[in-house]
């Protein structure tokens, strides 16, 4: 074992020899400055004279704060800490276009950055601090984590160069040489499918068996389902290549929340009349909400068409109809693999258990080109550049009604099997 690089390192700070060669130093607080919010820090073992400033300069508050019972805020840099920055991008109008979804994410993982590196001076940054973090938070916690905690850094430090706060191409999250992990590829059986529709008819959740029709038929985002209005769906006048007169369908436009952009399809044979059913079922709610009073069409267009049954009808709008959303459809869940369990079906019980809302729109995917879809219809569907980009890129690809419609239509529940002649 090579010798450590810091023969009489400061108070509380700690060396160890990584896998790879590398040393990792942190400075490590005792349990008494841990109650008083200090929590360890990433120095960095290739500055070793700014690792052995920086630990004492944390020894030294440590001591003050033991002192006066409380820890002080620090001040370094002129203020441009980590918190400060975290404050200016919050505030900024990139920020500020984000999707609501979005910046809930954001702002979780900036609390957990904050809490890390609070205080520390945003000029003081480098790629191997960065790296040293990176492999601690690996072997604390799981590769997803750490990867996502280090790209959201890297957004606050790429805002740090254009507000002047540090040199530009002096991201010190980037090429870290990160490992990629692997994405989810779970999919839904059209038998797992039908055990959940099943399941919220049982229960009396038409919302949420509207919600996974949206997302198994037409391949939408779970916040697109939930926030979709009946307005965006109507019965017109369409055709399709290949048909030799125009048939009225319906159809649904929607401008997607994550990306921004523009969706309009026509809607699968066996999801129209479903979310026909939940127009009507939204109308008798507005009836229900607004006694004597004449319903307009107007009113029918801005109306929710997914209602919470189990919450007076309430739209799932906001963190808490999320959330509200997500105990509907694990009740669902639930009550799809309890009846699996009672007719037997064990194995097919435990697959349930393991089925996200999410996967269904990874499943229209799937179902779309094994129906013959091309690439890019199914990509005009699900409103990203899964035909360009493996992990979804930035690169825009405009929808197209053609297109999209095309790749709804190639969508076919397998056909049951007749018996067997003699």
């Amino acid at each position: 074992m090579s010798k450590l690089p810091l023969s009489d390192p400061p108070k509380n700070v700690r060396q160890r020899q990584l896998a790879d060669g590398t040393t990792r130093i942190w400075w490590e607080p005792a349990a008494a400055a841990r109650r008083l919010g200090f929590t360890a820090v990433q120095l960095d073992a290739t500055r070793l004279t700014w690792s052995v400033r920086e630990a004492k300069k944390l020894n030294d508050e440590l001591a003050q704060a033991l002192k006066l019972g409380k820890r002080e805020a620090r001040v370094s840099s002129g203020g441009r800490t980590i918190e400060a920055l975290i404050d200016n991008y919050t505030k900024s109008s990139a920020f500020k276009r984000r999707a609501e979804k979005t910046r809930s994410s954001y702002a979780r993982q900036f609390a957990l950055i904050l809490k890390k590196w609070g205080q520390s001076a945003v000029g003081d940054f480098t790629k191997p601090v960065m790296h040293t973090w990176y492999e601690a938070l690996l072997e604390e916690t799981s590769e997803y984590t750490a990867i996502a905690r280090l790209r959201h850094m890297s957004i606050l430090f790429a805002h740090a160069e254009l507000i002047g706060w540090r040199a530009e191409g002096s991201n010190p999250c980037s090429k870290l040489k990160m490992a990629v992990p692997k994405g989810r590829r779970r999919t839904a059986s059209w038998a797992e499918f039908d055990a959940l529709v099943a399941a919220a008819r049982d229960l009396g959740l038409l919302s949420i068996q509207t919600a996974m029709t949206l997302s198994m038929y037409q391949g939408q985002r779970q916040t697109d389902t939930r926030l979709a209005t009946c307005g965006a769906f109507s019965p017109q006048e369409v055709q399709l290549p290949g048909w030799n007169a125009p048939r009225e369908r319906w159809v649904w436009r929607l401008q997607r929340s994550k990306r921004g952009n523009e969706g309009a399809m026509v809607l699968h044979d066996d999801a129209a009349p479903v979310i026909a059913h939940a127009i009507e079922a939204a109308k008798a709610r507005l009836r229900a909400e607004n006694p004597g009073r004449i319903i307009t069409a107007e009113m029918i267009e801005d109306a929710p068409l997914l209602g919470d049954e189990q919450h007076g009808g309430a739209p799932y709008h906001g963190s808490k109809g999320e959330d509200r959303f997500q105990n509907r459809f694990t009740a669902v869940r639930d009550r799809a693999i309890a009846v699996a369990r009672e007719r037997g079906q064990t194995k097919f019980a435990e697959a349930l258990a393991g089925l996200q809302f999410r996967d269904l729109r990874r499943t229209f995917g799937v179902n779309s080109r094994a129906g013959g879809a091309s690439k890019d219809d199914t990509a005009d569907v699900l409103g990203n550049t899964a035909a360009t980009d493996q992990f979804l890129g930035d690169v825009y690809m405009a929808p197209s009604f053609e297109t999209a419609s095309r790749a709804v239509e190639a969508v076919r529940r397998p056909k049951e099997q007749g018996r067997k002649k003699a």
